[in-house]
């Protein structure tokens, strides 16, 4: 006759073997041969892990806000743009543009009317070889001035992108290099540790005399 099967039977369930897998990681369950160092360093190694997930969180987190800013500012900026025509009334050259910080561009004298009536007359930005008398396209604001052009969704991705990658990478490489520093000198401790104990081991476990035996000595 075969055995009945009891409830308690069959395999072993998988949730007190992950607790236990849980418990070993954080040092938990005794062992004799896990040194205190080991379970130091094991513990260590596990914040690095939590310290690694927290600053990709941050990211994140930095990342939504920074778009949500830019775009909230990039939509109260459009209201405030205007795209017109201009007209060059000069051929295009190489000139420095104050406002984007004295960086070398293609300009043009041209001029053009915003808002009704009021006429402007300065230097835009036009594609090379631009001649004279050719309508161009361009960004002013209320007052009629060049202006620059609204962000696209793209640039604020990239701007937003840009800053969750740096606070990622500042929170990563400063708990990065705390934890190896505190690491270093578990080591170091460990180390040290062990030199000593062996310096009282080793004579014994050598067969070498102490230097405060004599020969004599049993």
């Amino acid at each position: 006759m075969s055995e009945a099967v009891t409830p308690g039977d069959g395999p072993p369930r998988s949730r007190p073997a992950r607790a236990g897998r849980v418990r070993r990681l954080f040092g938990g369950r005794p062992n004799e041969l896990c040194r205190p160092v080991d379970r130091t360093r094991r513990r260590w190694n596990v914040v690095f892990v939590l310290s690694f997930l927290s600053a990709l969180l941050c990211g994140v987190v930095v990342t939504t806000a920074v778009w949500d800013s830019e775009s909230r500012t990039a939509r109260e900026a459009a209201g405030h743009r205007h795209r017109i025509e201009a007209t060059t009334v000069g051929s295009a050259e190489r000139g420095v543009s104050n406002r984007s910080g004295g960086t070398s561009r293609v300009v043009a004298p041209a001029v053009w009317e915003y808002p009704a009536a009021h006429q402007h007359a300065d230097t835009i930005s036009v594609p090379f070889g631009t001649p004279a008398d050719r309508a161009v396209a361009i960004w002013v604001d209320d007052a009629g001035r060049e202006a620059k052009a609204p962000s696209s969704e793209a640039q604020l991705a990239l701007t937003a992108a840009a800053a969750g990658a740096g606070a990622f990478g500042l929170l990563a490489l400063a708990s990065g290099a705390v934890i190896r520093l505190r690491l270093h000198l578990v080591e170091t401790r460990s180390l040290s540790r062990w030199e000593h104990e062996w310096e009282a081991v080793e004579p014994r476990w050598s067969g070498r005399m102490r230097r405060e035996q004599g020969s004599g000595d049993d």
